[in-house]
């Protein structure tokens, strides 16, 4: 990284103020940093409701999405997250007015590593911006060469420090708690794809990495 890039790292963590957007007369604060995790709750598809479905614990937000703030050379924040067809950067105020609530507040809520793996931060974003460009992962299974959007956010931290991980797989499921049946928009998901549904297999969800002991949840900003 380039020591310009550096400099803009290290004032994007201690220097950046942003306002919280949503309500133009939000009078709200909130110090966002570099490596915050922004976990968003997407609304206006089936497979969106799907994947919170198969995935939500008892809580008041559940999340089928995740990006994670990174600094420009400008020394402005933008989000890297694999949505779309790639992994590329998004505009803060495009990704969160995404999906707003019924009170036109965005429906993200912002968590920060704890202290003891902040110094993974750099890495994880110098190894995640490596990935810009590469194609999204439709089918959602871990590969090297193609992702999904919690699985770039593990992807990053992963290839951050000494091997160790900050979040972990799990085996996946795409089949409903309550009835124990695949879920039919997962079903017509897959057999569009022409794949079978990698029921079993590992990888990771933003509910799941929502509910890591290795983050603190800082800012709410649908309220």
């Amino acid at each position: 990284m380039k020591t310009s890039h550096i400099s803009c790292f290290v004032l994007a963590i201690f220097s950046l103020f942003l306002f919280a957007c949503g309500n133009q007369n939000s009078t709200k604060t909130f110090e966002l940093r570099a490596g915050d995790l922004l976990f968003q709750d997407l609304d206006g598809s089936s497979l969106s409701d799907a994947i919170e479905e198969v995935t939500a614990e008892e809580k008041s937000m559940s999340f089928s999405h995740v990006g994670i703030i990174v600094p420009k050379l400008d020394g402005s924040l933008v989000v890297l997250e694999a949505i779309g067809d790639a992994v590329q950067y998004t505009s803060l105020d495009s990704f969160l007015t995404r999906s707003l609530n019924l009170d036109r507040m965005p429906k993200v809520r912002v968590a920060r590593l704890k202290e003891q793996h902040r110094a993974r931060i750099e890495k994880a974003i110098r190894f995640g911006e490596s990935l810009v460009g590469l194609p999204y992962d439709p089918i959602y299974i871990m590969s090297d060469s193609t992702y999904y959007c919690s699985e770039l956010i593990y992807e990053m931290f992963k290839h951050s420090g000494d091997g160790s991980e900050i979040f972990r797989l799990n085996a996946m499921t795409f089949k409903d708690s309550k009835t124990g049946t695949f879920h039919s928009v997962w079903v017509d998901y897959y057999k569009e794809l022409g794949v079978e549904i990698p029921e079993g297999k590992p990888g990771c969800n933003p509910n799941g990495m929502s509910e890591s002991k290795e983050i603190d949840w800082v800012f709410d900003y649908s309220k």
